[in-house]
């Protein structure tokens, strides 16, 4: 029996793979790639809105610097004040630097420095240091030179003896309060005052209080041209100067012992060969001797007291005159 055979074809077909489905590593680089450029187009926007001071302060508390307890936890941020406000300008909200002087921290900067006694405040168990000054007028040189080393000593106690110049003039002890590229007494283009310097004139207060002599405060600013025609430098160092005075009234100083307040634009520089110089921003305080005080009265057409010495010299000279032999002796017996 025949049988037929037929060819067997064999037919090769490829095997189509199953496409395996996309990962999600993508999705995280990419995650990734957002964050940085938001993080850099958040510096680029820090960087033109912020100054020198800002940027100084802002590095300083990425870096932990401001906070007594070391560095900071990012996360953690619970009661913590925003840095920055969406206007461009800082916010901050408590002393962002430590401040020796400042009592209870919920009150705000400088509201307890006058309080000498007590447990809870910053000046617990200091009364008596805080009152070893004797009041009254200072007028010799060494007089002067005891009261600069004493308000010295509460300069060095805030920790602004680098913002802070003390000069013993002729006139009497002369205090310049001043910027520097780390800070600033206030903020750039206002009259806001920073926290620290509140602290420093609240601190000074209480010992300015018990000198009787006269007080002139005087605002200066630099020489860069303020914008706008209606507020200038003029406007401006007068508000800081008034503002100082404010605050120096708040801490103990008697209203009627500021004899002059005054704003001096750019007109006086600390530093005249450099105009624009950070130093050039300043309050000063003059705490004048009474031949200051007078001439001040005179300039001003005010009456003038004497001062103790020379009532006493006119004392001597009445005295004086009565002991004549012409006074004591009738005109006609000396005629003879």
């Amino acid at each position: 029996m025949l049988t037929r055979t037929e060819p067997i074809v064999i037919r090769r077909k490829k095997r189509a793979k199953a496409k395996a489905g996309h990962g999600g590593a993508w999705k995280v680089a990419f995650a990734d790639f957002t964050l940085a450029m938001m993080a850099l187009f958040m510096v680029l926007w820090i960087m033109q809105i912020a100054d020198q001071q800002e940027r100084t302060m802002i590095v300083q508390y990425l870096n932990g610097d401001l906070y007594d307890n070391g560095s900071i936890n990012p996360f953690d941020l619970g009661g913590a004040p925003s840095m920055l406000e969406f206007q461009g300008n800082l916010g901050i909200q408590q002393a962002v630097l430590p401040a020796t002087s400042t009592g209870v921290d919920k009150s705000g900067p400088a509201m307890h420095n006058r309080i000498p006694f007590g447990e809870e405040n910053a000046k617990a168990g200091r009364g008596p240091e805080l009152n070893s000054l004797v009041p009254g007028k200072f007028e010799t040189q060494a007089q002067l030179e005891f009261l600069a080393k004493e308000i010295d000593s509460v300069i060095r106690d805030v920790s602004m003896g680098a913002n802070v110049e003390l000069q013993v003039v002729p006139q009497g002890v002369r205090i310049l309060m001043h910027d520097n590229v780390h800070q600033f007494m206030f903020t750039r283009g206002s009259a806001e005052m920073m926290p620290y310097f509140e602290d420093l004139l609240m601190a000074l207060a209480p010992l300015l209080s018990r000198v009787e002599n006269k007080i002139t405060i005087s605002g200066h600013t630099d020489s860069s041209p303020y914008a706008g025609k209606s507020f200038t430098n003029w406007e401006l160092s007068s508000k800081r100067a008034l503002l100082a005075r404010r605050v120096l009234e708040y801490g103990g100083i008697n209203r009627s012992q500021v004899i002059q307040v005054t704003g001096m634009a750019d007109q006086a520089p600390y530093i005249a060969e450099d105009p624009a110089a950070a130093a050039n921003r300043r309050i000063e305080v003059l705490v004048m001797t009474s031949a200051a005080e007078n001439q001040l009265k005179q300039m001003m057409g005010l009456p003038v007291e004497a001062s103790a010495a020379e009532a006493e010299l006119q004392q001597a000279k009445q005295i004086a005159e009565k002991n004549q032999a012409r006074a004591r002796y009738p005109q006609q017996w000396t005629n003879q």
